[in-house]
């Protein structure tokens, strides 16, 4: 693309005609001859830092948010660039966003459930639809890779947008999180439906306070202007946006699993499924779901909704429904005798707190809980995780997660503290031996219940600086396999 229509706002100063752009890059190591680099300041590097490198490599041309740059040719000082970033890339990538219909989901839980199952249902009904979450990147059902961020950066967003659409694709979810939202990374996106799923605590090792985290989650619906918004009520920030919303946009509807709403759902569940019945907008369906989980069926029915906002028939989606295929990871049984053993991503005390209830609603047996928490993440969170699994636990196993350079046992002393019957409380760091000594020790105990809860679909385990290959569901299966 040539230079000069892609930053006209630098062109009517500073001839760029005779440049062409071949790729835009954030990291100079991926910079080539033809590419553009952004120089940004980030968490821990700076990327102004690196503009030698960069022109090293072959850049063209490199953007700076810095002042103090020292601008020469080619060479330019933009202010804000950050929030400028998603404006070029949806540019150099052709608008993508615009000729598909797009999906962002936030809330604190519930994100990946969403845009997972969203794309899932439309591949059920023959539409072609993609999606990028915590797990995976989906064209059209199939899997392209794996994916590193809940939300990618600007540049990777519009590409693989750009490369649904060249596939054909109908429809893109996507996740939108709360470092993304701060960092403007879904800025020139042009967004069909926003929503929003759930609020608890979370990253306030990120953004300082709840406020903050809340004005985060707020941006996606008031800052990038959404066609139309789907908002879960269940929770009091959910009815707060909601109410805030619906004054400004009429295309903006209530999901709730407790009270009325616009798009209102309950459940029976019957062995090891929910039966479902949902009415939304005026249409009643049935219809079963298989898991047991209330909130991921809640964070489907939002998927669902969006279907249903495109004029798609109710028949045909309640028929196709009991097919859905729930993320790895989430609230996912491995094992079926003794003992029975879920696993789950719940990384947060809200997510903790429904997994533990709707194993208790559904199994009679003890109820163990085994879980550490991330290391260099938000720890005023660890002393409520404790208290949720006393609360809704008959014993707990207190183990590593991603300590990443922190000391574990400090991480699991700050857990403890929020538990007050410490008897029901063991502390083994080794996660693989908590794990294996759980099972072996749960193995004669009939109708046993084991929850192995926060790394759910993760395949490793991030200790002082290094990845160590690590998979809960493999690590049970193993076990189970001799005993």
């Amino acid at each position: 693309m040539n230079a000069s229509k892609l930053f006209p706002e630098i062109s009517n100063s500073i001839r760029l005609d005779d440049i062409e752009v071949k790729s835009l890059e954030i990291d100079s190591r991926k910079v080539k001859k033809g590419s553009v680099f952004f120089a940004c300041k980030g968490n821990s590097l700076d990327g102004n830092d690196y503009i030698e490198n960069a022109i090293e490599n072959g850049a063209s041309i490199v953007l700076s948010d810095s002042s103090l740059v020292k601008e020469k040719e080619n060479i330019f000082y933009v202010e804000d660039l950050k929030k400028k970033i998603g404006i070029y890339s949806s540019r150099f990538y052709g608008h993508p966003s615009s000729k598909l219909k797009t999906i962002c989901v936030t809330g604190t839980n519930g994100k990946t459930t969403t845009a997972e199952t969203f794309a899932n249902l439309g591949t059920l009904i023959k539409e072609n639809c993609s999606f990028m979450s915590t797990i995976n990147f989906s064209i059209n059902g199939k899997i392209k890779e794996e994916s590193d961020l809940t939300t990618p950066d600007p540049i990777t967003l519009n590409k693989n947008i750009s490369e649904a659409l060249s596939q054909r694709a109908e429809y893109i979810a996507m996740e939108a999180s709360s470092h993304g939202l701060t960092q403007s990374r879904l800025t020139g996106i042009d967004i069909d439906y926003a929503i929003f799923t759930s609020f608890s605590h979370d990253h306030l090792d990120y953004h300082r306070d709840l406020e903050s985290y809340k004005l985060s989650k707020k941006s996606l619906f008031f800052d990038l202007q959404p066609k139309n918004n789907l908002i879960c009520i269940d929770s009091s920030f959910g009815k707060e946006i909601y109410s805030e919303l619906k004054k400004i946009n009429p295309n903006t509807y209530s999901i709730s699993i407790r009270e009325e709403a616009d798009i209102k759902a309950d459940f029976e569940v019957k062995k090891n499924k929910l039966k479902v019945n949902v009415n939304a907008l005026g249409n009643k369906m049935s219809f079963e779901l298989n898991t047991i989980s209330r909130y991921l069926a809640s964070n489907f029915i939002c998927s669902l909704a969006v279907f249903l906002l495109e004029g798609k028939d109710p028949k045909i989606l309640s028929k196709v429904c009991s097919k859905i295929q729930f993320p790895f990871g989430r609230l996912e049984k491995v094992s079926d005798r003794n003992p029975i053993v879920y696993i789950d991503y719940a990384h947060t005390p809200e997510a903790l707190e429904c997994a533990l209830e709707e194993i208790k609603n559904m199994h009679k047996g003890e109820l163990w809980c085994l879980f550490g928490c991330g290391g260099e993440r938000d720890a005023s969170k660890r002393p409520i995780m404790g208290k949720v699994a006393e609360d809704f636990s008959d014993f707990i196993i207190l183990t590593s997660d991603n300590p990443r350079n922190e000391n574990e046992t400090k991480i699991i002393e700050d857990i403890s503290s929020g538990i007050l019957n410490h008897k029901k409380i063991k502390i083994e760091t080794n996660r693989k031996q908590a794990i294996y000594q759980t099972l072996i020790e749960l193995k004669d105990s009939p109708e046993s219940v084991l929850l192995i809860a926060g790394k759910g679909h993760e395949s490793y385990q991030e200790i002082k600086g290094k990845q160590y290959e690590f998979n809960d569901k493999d690590m049970i299966r193993s076990v189970m396999s001799t005993i």
